[in-house]
């Protein structure tokens, strides 16, 4: 067995894809080993500061081609005002594939971000549930889906935990990713800035809740299920319980 973690384990540790069982082995492998917790703590800076630029380009601090391109001339000028310059040369090994990974990951976040707009990250907002009734879910015919009063201080952690420094008047909406109305709670974890520009937005999402309101209430489909379902991937669940989403 390898000494310490691959590249692509800490990469889907970060980004919160990794299956449970994996996770598991892989918090423990954590717990034991300083070289890879001080790995893992590097690609989680290197991601918040590209979320941090993306987040600067679409709030107009930066132009069009900036975002991770202007990071990555950033790090390069303060390497080459280093003592000892920064060279591909040097990298060897895990470092030539470290920084292969690093790429790739810019990539797939960019092509995430056009393609449907940003999702919430397992590792930020997991989703969070509360004990609750079938009773008092189905109290209302229709689904709560409009977000209830969140204090300020708590959304002003939410933008800080997503890399967003000075969001615009309703560019996002602080949403529960599993809504209060099917069991979701107010902590952090149930949180997330969700954008009103990208097609796949706060309103759309809307929808779903609807329909997962519906058809819990009317026993064709069990709550815990819904709950689930949405938390994982509320993108996939709507095409799976609405359909397509057609709007532009």
């Amino acid at each position: 067995m390898n000494r310490h973690l691959s590249e692509q384990d800490m990469v889907l540790l970060v980004d919160g894809e990794l299956s449970p069982r994996r996770k598991a082995e892989v918090s423990e492998h954590l717990e034991a080993c300083w070289t890879c917790r001080e790995r893992v703590q590097s690609l989680q800076g290197t991601i918040a500061d590209l979320v941090r630029a993306r987040n600067a380009e679409l709030n107009g601090q930066l132009t069009p081609l900036a975002g991770p391109r202007a990071l990555l001339r950033a790090r390069l000028s303060e390497a080459a005002a280093a003592r000892e310059p920064f060279s591909f040369a040097r990298l060897t090994g895990a470092g030539v594939a470290f920084a292969a990974v690093l790429l790739a990951v810019l990539v797939v976040f960019e092509s995430t971000v056009n393609a449907e707009g940003p999702k919430p990250k397992l590792g930020l907002t997991p989703g969070e549930t509360r004990p609750i009734s079938i009773n008092e879910v189905c109290r209302n015919s229709d689904a709560e889906v409009v977000s209830r009063d969140i204090p300020d201080d708590t959304r002003q952690k939410v933008f800080e935990a997503y890399g967003i420094a000075s969001p615009r008047p309703n560019q996002f909406e602080v949403d529960y990713l599993i809504t209060p109305d099917l069991g979701g709670t107010e902590s952090i974890r149930n949180l997330w800035p969700q954008p009103y520009s990208a097609r796949w937005n706060a309103r759309v999402k809307d929808k779903l809740e609807q329909r997962l309101h519906q058809l819990v209430c009317s026993g064709k489909l069990d709550l815990p299920t819904a709950q689930r379902d949405i938390a994982v991937d509320w993108i996939g669940a709507y095409k799976k319980y609405v359909g397509e989403n057609t709007s532009r």
